[in-house]
């Protein structure tokens, strides 16, 4: 798994299922509400099937495909107003465009311009309006608070407090703070920035979820059995080496540095709920984090890629070219009992060496 060029694979699989829950969705509702609001004959459910196949796939593929991958880091230097403008005008073009040729589809060429002096658009088009605002705040909470955090939230997961394994990868970038004076505020956080959007395909590829963000330090999750499985959680860490890897040179030429990071793992069980009032998220606690916490400490210290618990490192099958070596009985900070803790290292080439 360490070595496949899918950077992109996850994150399209996962697009692919959002895109077939819209379309399902539109083209249930869609029939029913030209029913409503129009003729009631069976010519009005399938131009409403028509319309929302279409429709549903155009947007559909545009919010989740160009916009929130191929061209993000371009709508992102837009600014929030200049890309609603112009994701709104783009997204109501294709409606109408869309509608027409669902019209031409189901009656015949002359409706394309028709279409749109159509009375019913008068109806048609708050509920796209509806819709398209739906569609776009989901997507919006799921990039806000995680791919699954929302789900999570919706089905009163963790509405309860919640004992469950989870493994925590915590990552940490090396001298952050000589590279923050050294390139300036601004410019370390765009260098942080590009780390963060460099590592977020690895994480989606490795099944992981993303906890949190703690200034210049990356937590990453998984339940139990995802996490050791193929050993996602080992995996995740050597392809974000190998993704910032494959931008060294881009990293070198605006900032003159190619980031370094260690990484602590640790696995067992945490206590989850939801926490807060003004804001609410979603919360592990446990000694479990403040382990995988020390451990990382230890792989700065030590000069060690990965740093993993041996109680975690007994679930796991090492991926192919990752070994491990014996650091000991660390006593770690805040800890009574010694954790016994092994290096990780990748000794094979990087994938970007594999693919040249």
């Amino acid at each position: 798994m360490i070595h496949s060029p899918r950077v992109i694979t996850a994150r399209a699989r996962i697009g692919r299922r959002q895109l077939a829950t819209i379309v399902l969705v539109a083209c249930v509702i869609t029939p029913a509400f030209n029913l409503l609001t129009s003729a009631r004959s069976f010519h009005e459910v399938i131009q409403g099937l028509v319309d929302a196949l279409i429709i549903s796939l155009t947007v559909g593929g545009y919010l989740l495909f160009v916009r929130n991958v191929w061209l993000r880091h371009w709508f992102r230097r837009l600014g929030f107003w200049k890309e609603l403008a112009l994701s709104s005008t783009i997204v109501l073009t294709m409606f109408l465009l869309g509608r027409a040729l669902g019209q031409v589809i189901t009656t015949g060429p002359w409706r394309f311009l028709a279409s749109f002096r159509d009375a019913h658009l008068v109806f048609a088009l708050p509920y796209f309006v509806v819709l398209a605002v739906t569609m776009q705040f989901v997507l919006q909470m799921n990039s806000l608070v995680g791919i699954n955090v929302l789900r999570y939230f919706a089905a009163g997961v963790y509405r309860r407090p919640t004992a469950e394994e989870r493994v925590f990868l915590f990552v940490d970038l090396v001298g952050s703070t000589q590279l923050a004076e050294r390139l300036g505020s601004a410019r370390y956080f765009e260098l942080l920035r590009r780390f963060v959007d460099d590592l977020s395909d690895p994480v989606v590829e490795a099944e992981g979820e993303i906890y949190q963000y703690a200034g210049d330090e990356v937590v990453i999750t998984w339940p139990m059995a995802r996490g050791v499985h193929r050993a996602n959680c080992v995996a995740c860490f050597f392809a974000i080496r190998d993704a910032v890897a494959r931008s060294a040179d881009r990293y070198e030429s605006e900032f003159g540095v190619v980031p370094r990071f260690r990484g602590g793992l640790h696995g067992g069980m945490v206590t989850a709920g939801e926490l807060g009032d003004l804001r609410q998220q979603i919360v592990f606690v446990g000694d479990i984090l403040n382990t995988a916490a020390r451990l990382e400490e230890y792989a700065k210290r030590s000069r060690l890629d990965l740093v993993v618990s041996g109680d975690l490192l007994d679930r796991l099958t090492l991926p192919d070219g990752v070994v491990a070596t014996r650091c000991g009985e660390l006593a770690l900070r805040g800890k009574e009992a010694p954790v016994t803790a092994f290096g990780l290292a990748h000794l094979g080439p990087t994938s970007s060496e594999r693919v040249q």
